[in-house]
């Protein structure tokens, strides 16, 4: 038989471990983690099928995004716990409001039906099965930024970003092109593109500083920004190295404009303007 080695007890270390550990972890995560690891299971799983049966969708008796916004709709809130309110909200969120495909499914992600022109196929990609909160979110903390999924049809989707407590300015940091680009394929690249239907899409993660047809100087002097950038330093100073981006231009959820554009480029180039001179 061999011999049992004891070894001997050491507090100090044990003390450097557990100050490293409350350290580290809040180091590793904190950018990462949603809400809902700050509320208990029963808020989300005790909801009855009368509470969900105030939304529709594809004529279904529970609606695939009916358990989010029983809590994430601004007119139904009764949890007390302050969530975001993408539907019916006061405020602007970073990601928009999904309220204005109550009216109209050109202007964004519809949560509510099935878009009636473009169905389930998202413009530069291929045909869904199905879409709600769930295609893009998980409904548990998963240590992905905002609780987006980390897989989407395929592809690996991580995100990492400094999120605003007040979800109003998130600082994007990475993998939101890809994230997007998950769906929308053909969007996500460093060349400029043209379809069928003569649209031009925009480049995206290529510095602002070192676009040929930028006017950097000008987009860096402004200070309330129309248009948004992502941050590969994590530092929103940083404007040589600020990053084109899916959300420079278009809002995550929906907009009040086409194309979940931030600003009515149809009207007024306004974002257009503030990185281009023409």
């Amino acid at each position: 038989m061999g011999a049992l080695i004891m070894r001997k007890f050491n507090p100090t270390r044990y003390i450097l471990l557990i100050f490293l550990g409350f350290f580290i972890v809040p180091t590793l995560f904190g950018r990462a983690w949603g809400q809902h690891e700050n509320i208990p299971c029963t808020t989300c799983h005790h909801k009855t099928a009368e509470e969900l049966k105030a939304y529709v969708y594809d004529n279904s008796e529970f609606p695939i995004s009916s358990r989010c916004l029983a809590c994430h709709d601004g007119s139904m809130d009764v949890s007390g716990l302050n969530p975001p309110h993408v539907l019916n909200g006061q405020t602007e969120l970073a990601g928009g409001s999904f309220t204005p495909t109550i009216f109209s499914d050109k202007v964004g992600h519809n949560i509510l039906s099935i878009d009636q022109v473009l169905g389930l196929t998202p413009p530069g990609g291929a045909s869904l099965d199905d879409f709600g909160c769930l295609s893009c979110h998980d409904a548990h903390v998963n240590g992905n930024f905002r609780n987006l999924k980390k897989k989407i049809n395929g592809y690996s989707t991580p995100v990492e970003a400094d999120g605003d407590p007040d979800f109003q300015k998130n600082v994007y940091i990475a993998g939101m092109n890809n994230f997007c680009g998950a769906c929308h394929e053909r969007f996500n690249s460093l060349q400029n593109t043209s379809g069928a239907r003569g649209w031009r899409r925009h480049p995206v993660g290529i510095t602002i500083s070192g676009a040929g047809h930028a006017d950097f100087e000008q987009w860096s002097r402004l200070t309330n920004k129309v248009t948004r950038a992502q941050y590969p330093s994590g530092n929103p100073d940083d404007n040589y190295g600020a990053q084109v981006f899916c959300l420079s231009c278009h809002r995550a959820h929906a907009s009040p404009y086409n194309n979940s554009m931030r600003w009515d480029h149809k009207k007024k180039p306004q974002g257009c303007l503030e990185c281009h001179s023409f």
